[in-house]
């Protein structure tokens, strides 16, 4: 099975995964690009992410002549209190929401807040980000600024990070057993 996980902004991540009944979670590319709602467009009629019935009865999601059986999206949540104010950077992960919206994605979405992508932990925001990136380290899918052509791989690791953290919610069990190991 092949899926998609996106964490859109100002710059916007995208990893591609497959996964299986028998098989864990593999990453099969990651992007990073900037020009937040306009680039996220591009990217999508790039790589002819639609919806059609193609050779189906019912709609289907589709990456070029891939069938896509997931789309993972980090929804937007504006910060309560005086850390969140109404700026075109805080509010572009909205317009990429909309984009995808307006291509006709939205019942396909599975929506991950954006805590959800720290399943490891920590006790601050520094600390759980540390703790991912070293996650994701130790199991071949960490990322520089260079594998994805930027300054840095935020938003790419974001993008892993939220795939991961679907498939725990799924309860996948290869993926599980493969990240996590045996249970006791």
């Amino acid at each position: 099975m092949i899926g998609l996980s996106i964490d859109p902004g100002m710059m916007t991540g995208v990893c591609l995964f497959s996964w299986d009944y028998d098989k864990p979670f593999k990453v099969e590319g990651v992007w990073q690009f900037d020009r937040g709602a306009p680039g996220l467009y591009a990217w999508l009629e790039q790589y002819r992410v639609r919806v059609s019935t193609g050779r189906g009865v019912r709609p289907m999601m589709w990456l070029g002549e891939n069938k896509l059986d997931a789309l993972v999206v980090e929804k937007f949540t504006p910060r309560s209190g005086g850390e969140f104010s109404l700026t075109q950077a805080s509010s572009e992960p909205l317009r990429g929401e909309g984009v995808l919206i307006g291509r006709g994605l939205e019942t396909y979405i599975n929506w991950g807040q954006p805590g959800q992508q720290y399943f490891m932990g920590g006790e601050d925001l520094a600390a759980k980000k540390k703790r991912s990136r070293e996650f994701l380290k130790l199991h071949g899918f960490g990322l520089t600024g260079k594998d994805v052509g930027q300054k840095d791989a935020n938003d790419a690791i974001s993008a892993e990070l939220h795939a991961i953290a679907w498939l725990r919610r799924m309860r996948h069990m290869p993926t599980l057993l493969e990240l996590f190991g045996e249970e006791d």
